[in-house]
């Protein structure tokens, strides 16, 4: 299976151009990520250390991890700005899917616990926030298909 992905991915217009790996920081330097990494859709995920972003390349369906965080040192030092995207393995896609999925879960049941027992009005971004749950186990499931696991 990983050399046909590796054929779709250099067949491939979107993921010719992305690395392996790649790790940027965008505050201090010029550098930053090829310009088709905005192109994949992103599935789930802040992007941040810890809780990476879930990309997939809507042409060929090859995954990959996203991160963007910013620090700004609270004022009393200099920050950064880290940019990284890495390939991942149908294996490691999964890994990762099911890690965002919880914490999304996660999310969207605090948000509900609030409002019923505070009565606040639902934020907005709660409805997106569903919306990225469905898509992560569309996904989750249909890599599961994919590896023989379900």
């Amino acid at each position: 299976m990983a050399k046909k992905e590796r054929k779709a991915e250099k067949g491939c217009s979107i993921c010719k151009g992305i690395p392996e790996y790649k790790f940027v920081e965008t505050l201090h330097t010029d550098e930053r990520l090829p310009e088709e990494v905005d192109q994949l859709l992103v599935i789930g995920g802040y992007g941040l250390y810890g809780c990476e972003q879930v990309r997939k390349c809507p042409e060929c369906g090859t995954f990959y991890s996203f991160l963007h965080d910013h620090d700004s040192e609270s004022g009393v030092g200099y920050g950064y700005t880290d940019e990284a995207i890495q390939r991942l393995t149908p294996e490691k896609a999964l890994d990762l899917i099911e890690k965002t999925l919880k914490t999304s879960k996660h999310d969207v049941a605090y948000w509900d616990e609030k409002r019923k027992k505070k009565g606040e009005i639902i934020p907005p971004f709660l409805d997106k926030m569903r919306a990225e749950v469905g898509l992560l186990e569309t996904e989750r499931d249909a890599l599961r298909k994919t590896l023989g696991l379900s």
